[in-house]
């Protein structure tokens, strides 16, 4: 048996830039940084909690409170642990995938042999990453497009009146491709149409979240009239039918604050390839810590949406490399590959 000590501290990541989605706005995020220790090593994590799913960062340092000192019979075990927090308390998923995380980063190092390798990934480099836009004024498209500088593929948050003049001022400054991310933002199935037909022709090559999760059966009718594929986000958070969503979208996006683990990421990811959605790995707005667990999982999937930590003033390690192309890679150290 193993005895772990574990620490939950505030996180405040100050933000870049003003970051908008279609539910609001912020200038920082407040996640939570989680170390565990025992036999001399240190793990690390992240929990980035989302007011979309009741979680926020008082609620995620209460519900990790439980864990302060917790043992492990087997700590290379990750299910034990998964079992023992799904016990402690439902939700917080943020919370339990941080954890998680600290505990796969141990188990890295206390290994000495980078996770990528121990979990036998296909390889170290995972897809192209996008840069992300939060929603502002059609006028101020020209810096973002600025701000991405070398990254080859954008991501364009949507879900405003000034859609269609978003999209056009970015069409003025460049021509690379886009993922547009509505985050539930077009409410009707008749607005949603409407902005798939008008996107058919700007080198937009998925669309995340185009409508509310609950319009179940406007989705089912929206997948079949779409030419651009549709990905579910907040339609998923891991405990869903794939099936129901496999008749609603063409593809997923797996956050790890919202499944609770890697393990179950990698689960959900190889039950989707069954049923022929396609697999993007996303994230929340959070530092290098949590992006490079996501990347991890992103070694299985088709696309990748990881710029949280692009996104932050400073971050407090290194994890993922961006490389000048675009495409994501782990560092070849133990554990997770966070250079602290």
């Amino acid at each position: 048996m193993t005895t772990f000590n574990l620490t939950a501290e505030e996180f405040n990541l100050p933000l870049k830039r003003t970051f908008t989605i279609s539910r609001g706005s912020r200038d920082e995020v407040r996640n939570v940084l989680i170390r565990i220790s025992a036999e001399g090593v240190t793990g690390t994590g992240e929990a980035a909690p989302n007011h979309r799913y009741e979680e926020t960062q008082e609620s995620a340092i209460q519900y990790l409170s439980q864990f302060g000192e917790f043992s492990l019979n087997n700590p290379f075990d990750v299910s034990e642990l998964v079992s023992a927090m799904e016990k402690a308390a439902p939700g917080e998923y943020a919370a339990k995938a941080g954890l998680e995380m600290a505990l796969y980063d141990w188990i890295g190092k206390k290994l000495n042999i980078p996770l990528y390798k121990l979990l036998q990934a296909p390889d170290r480099k995972g897809p192209r990453t996008t840069f992300t836009f939060g929603i502002d004024k059609p006028e101020k498209m020209r810096e973002k497009v600025e701000d991405a500088g070398p990254y080859p593929l954008l991501k364009v948050k949507m879900g405003t009146s000034d859609d269609k003049e978003i999209m056009d001022a970015i069409r003025e400054h460049t021509d690379k491709p886009v993922l547009v991310d509505a985050n539930e933002g077009w409410q009707t199935f008749d607005k949603a149409l409407e902005m798939i037909r008008f996107l058919e022709d700007k080198n937009v090559f998925l669309i995340e979240q185009p409508m509310p999760a609950e319009c179940k059966k406007e989705m089912r009718k929206l997948k079949f009239k779409s030419s651009i594929p549709l990905v579910a986000d907040e339609s998923i958070t891991g405990r869903e039918s794939l099936v129901e969503l496999s008749a609603q979208f063409h593809g997923i996006n797996i956050k790890l604050m919202k499944t609770g683990a890697i393990s179950s990421s990698l689960r959900i990811i190889h039950a989707a390839r069954k049923l022929g959605l396609q697999v993007m790995t996303g994230c929340m707005v959070e530092s290098a810590i949590a992006d490079t667990a996501s990347a991890l999982v992103s070694l299985w999937a088709d696309y990748a949406d990881l710029d949280g930590h692009l996104l932050v003033a400073e971050n407090p390690v290194k994890g993922l490399e961006v490389l000048p192309d675009g495409y994501i890679r782990l560092r070849n150290i133990p554990g997770l590959g966070l250079l602290e």
